[in-house]
Parts: C-alpha cells; sequence; structure tokens
C-alpha cells in the first residue's frame, strides 16, 4: 500500500469513529440494529417525524462504529429500524407494545430510541424488561415509570413494569417532580420572590408537585404561606379563588403557584389574581403550556409563567453544532425532544462501542450493550453532561421557563432554561 493510500485509510477510518487498534486493519464483525417506536403518521406525527430525523442524523455521524478502547479495530454496521405507533390517527399504546415484541424478536436490534408519551412506556417497558432491551426515552416524565416516591402515589408501578427483573428503561430527560422544584428556583432565584402561595387540585400530580414546589422553595430560603394543606381545592366544583386571593394578598404573598392539571381552575385562578393582585406573577407547571389557559385567563394571562420538562436548544452551548447539522439536513430547526433524541442515540451508540470492548471484539449481545448503557457516567452529550442512576433517571435535568406574554399566542416564551440540581 502507498503512502498516500494509507493517509486516506487513516482518515476514513477516523471520521468513521474508527482507529487503528488490534492487528492494525479495521474490519467489519456484523451488523446491528437501532430499534425505535415513535409516531410517524396521523395527527401525532410532528411529534414522532422530527425524533425519526435526529435518531438517523446521530447514526449518520456515526458511521462504523468501533470499539472504545480495547478493540478499535472490530467494527459493525448500525441500521435503524423505526416503528410506527400510531392507530387511527394517533399514538396507541397496544400498538406500541406489538412493536417492541417485533424489535425484541430481532436478536440483532441491541437497543432502542423511546417511546415519546408515557402511556407508550406503560405498554411497553413490560415487553422490553423480560428481553433485556435497553430503552432509552427522550421525552417521558412520569415519575413513577422509575421511582417509588416516599408518599405512595406511584402504587409500585415500576416494579410492575419489570416483570423480569433488573432494569431496561432509561431518560435523558428529567422527571415532571422536577417541575416543582424548578418552579421554585424561578420564583426565588430568578423572579427574586420571598412569600409563596400553593394551589393544588388533590391529584397525586398535584400534591406531589406542590410538595415538590413547597420543600425547594423552602430550602432557597423562600417561605411557603400556609402549608398545612399546600391550598387544596376540589377541583370537581365550580373555580371560585376569590377568598383565597384575598388572604394571599393580605398575608404578603408575592407569588402563587398552581400545581395541578386543571386549566380553566388556573385561568379562574388568574383572573383573581389581576383582579386583587395584579403585579404577583402566577407559576404552573407544563399544564398552562395550553393555549386553552391562555385564552382563558384572557387579558391577565401576561404575567404567567410555565414549566416543561427537557432542553430548549438555542439557549445550550454544545448544541449549536447539532442544530446546524439538522437544519442542514432537514431545513428547520432542532426541536427540544429531537436533541433529547440525538443524546438517546449517541449515548446508545457510546455504550454499543463499550460493548464491542467487552465481546473481545466480537459482535455484542443485546445484554452486553444494556449493561453499559446502565454504567452510562459523566456521558459528554449535545445537552450537556449525563449520568443515569440506579433507577435509569439522568443526572441532567434541564428545565425550560416560558412565559404567557398574550392570550392570542399559541405559547410562551421562552424566557431561561434551568437545571435542577
Amino acid at each position: 500500500m502507498t503512502r498516500a493510500a494509507v493517509i486516506i485509510l487513516i482518515a476514513a477510518m477516523t471520521l468513521a469513529g474508527c482507529t487503528l487498534g488490534g492487528d492494525g486493519a479495521p474490519h467489519v464483525v456484523g451488523t446491528v440494529k437501532l430499534g425505535a417506536d415513535l409516531p410517524l403518521s396521523g395527527d401525532d406525527a410532528p411529534d414522532g417525524i422530527p425524533v425519526k430525523n435526529a435518531i438517523e442524523l446521530a447514526i449518520k455521524q456515526a458511521g462504523l462504529v468501533c470499539g472504545a478502547a480495547a478493540h478499535r479495530d472490530a467494527c459493525v454496521h448500525l441500521e435503524a429500524v423505526i416503528e410506527d405507533d400510531v392507530s387511527q390517527g394517533i399514538h396507541d399504546a397496544a400498538k406500541g407494545a406489538q412493536n417492541v415484541q417485533r424489535l425484541a424478536a430481532d436478536g440483532r436490534v441491541i437497543g432502542m430510541v423511546g417511546p415519546l408519551y408515557d402511556s407508550l412506556a406503560k405498554s411497553e417497558l413490560p415487553v422490553a424488561n423480560p428481553a433485556q432491551l435497553a430503552m432509552v426515552s427522550p421525552a417521558v416524565t412520569d415519575e413513577c415509570l422509575t421511582q417509588e416516591p416516599a408518599d405512595g402515589h406511584c402504587g409500585g408501578l415500576a416494579a410492575r413494569l419489570r416483570p423480569g427483573g433488573g432494569n431496561t428503561f432509561f431518560r435523558v430527560v428529567t422527571t415532571q417532580l422536577d417541575e416543582g422544584a424548578a418552579g421554585a428556583d424561578l420564583a426565588f432565584r430568578t423572579l427574586g420572590k420571598r412569600q409563596a402561595v400553593v394551589m393544588n387540585d388533590q391529584s397525586a400530580f398535584g400534591q406531589a408537585v406542590a410538595r415538590a414546589f413547597a420543600d425547594r422553595f423552602a430550602r432557597d430560603g423562600g417561605t411557603v404561606i400556609d402549608p398545612s394543606d399546600l391550598g387544596a381545592f376540589d377541583p370537581g366544583q365550580p373555580p371560585a379563588f376569590g377568598t383565597r386571593v384575598d388572604r394571599a394578598r393580605a398575608s404578603g404573598a408575592d407569588v402563587v403557584y398552581f400545581a395541578g392539571s386543571a386549566i380553566l381552575a388556573a385561568a379562574a385562578l388568574r383572573r383573581e389574581m389581576a383582579a386583587r393582585m395584579p403585579q404577583v406573577p402566577l407559576i404552573g407547571t407544563d399544564r398552562l403550556a395550553n393555549s386553552q389557559f391562555a385564552k382563558a385567563a384572557g387579558a391577565s394571562a401576561r404575567g404567567c409563567y410555565y414549566t416543561v420538562v427537557g432542553p430548549f436548544p438555542p439557549r445550550i452551548h454544545e448544541a449549536a453544532s447539532v442544530s446546524r447539522a439538522f437544519k442542514q439536513a432537514y431545513g428547520a430547526d432542532l426541536a427540544p425532544t429531537s436533541l433529547a433524541a440525538f443524546d438517546a442515540t449517541t449515548l446508545l451508540i457510546d455504550a454499543l462501542r463499550r460493548a464491542i470492548d467487552d465481546a473481545g471484539g466480537k459482535l455484542p449481545s443485546r445484554l452486553q450493550v444494556l449493561r453499559e448503557v446502565a454504567k452510562t457516567t459523566n456521558y459528554a452529550g449535545a445537552m450537556g453532561m449525563m449520568s443515569f442512576d440506579s433507577h435509569g433517571d439522568t443526572s441532567l435535568k434541564l428545565v425550560t421557563v416560558y412565559q404567557w406574554l398574550a392570550a392570542t399566542e399559541p405559547s410562551g416564551q421562552v424566557v431561561a432554561q434551568l437545571t435542577v440540581n
């Protein structure tokens, strides 16, 4: 081989993620597949197709996947197998489970990205778990998929979703409980508020998020006024918050946190606040992201904030190169879930590289990939540095804050990207 040919070979191997090692020449030991289950048609296609694009971009950029260290000369071809979980126009939990069953039956599928929805996770996890198929979700936020909080509101769901024992489910976004903590940091650290009133609808979600807000706000240095029931109200009754708002004003509250899912109740609360304490902001979870809330709140929607779990790519320096590549390839801006999906894919590819080493330079097993995913520590993704805990939850807890500026807008405007520590 001529000197020029050697240089060309080394350059090609570097671009493909392989470098000379072992016997000095790269060799392909086989082909493996990376699965995904996404909504690719119907009403939910706008959620799934950008994620599909991000997965394919990550695989394309990876090229030939070679061992991480001891066997850099051993490489595999990586293919994507992406299933559509839509039935009758919307994502369907039963179809998603069937898709995962099909992926699990293919021995060359060594891991999968997804799902995007909590309901799909509940149907798919029990299928993937006995098959030792690693699932890395870029979007699901239900804490009960991985945790058993002390208040018992999850009812042991995480254990029931793992009939094979052990954990096969991971996520690169944090849980909805961290919205409560992020809301507290927004109130205390960003907006400079010190006296908070909390309202919750007594649902499991509302009570858990209310407690997360109250605990974090107190830890930050603030005071939660009347913390005995955290503003419990009955969502089944007509929303009437006038008396509560009067008490909040009299107590010197400078921020109100709404923990719950009742959009119209939140809008009624905001209208009462606008009449009695117009300068006090209302903070809520992603339930307030709905334009129905803004329309119902009317002019008083301005000054309301809400939190959404996940990244906001323009606010993350590490994501700039991925955003440019995505824009160039697909002519669209990189969405938050697409960035998370890119990281989920590259994280799986990184685990695959280590698994090749574990297999002694041979084709790695699904279990070897799963074990390497579970051992992920200080992974430098496009969203930032992340590790997984024993439950499969990420250490990188990004929450984006939005503010409603007008009732006529389809969504709020981004004001901050918070990291919950």
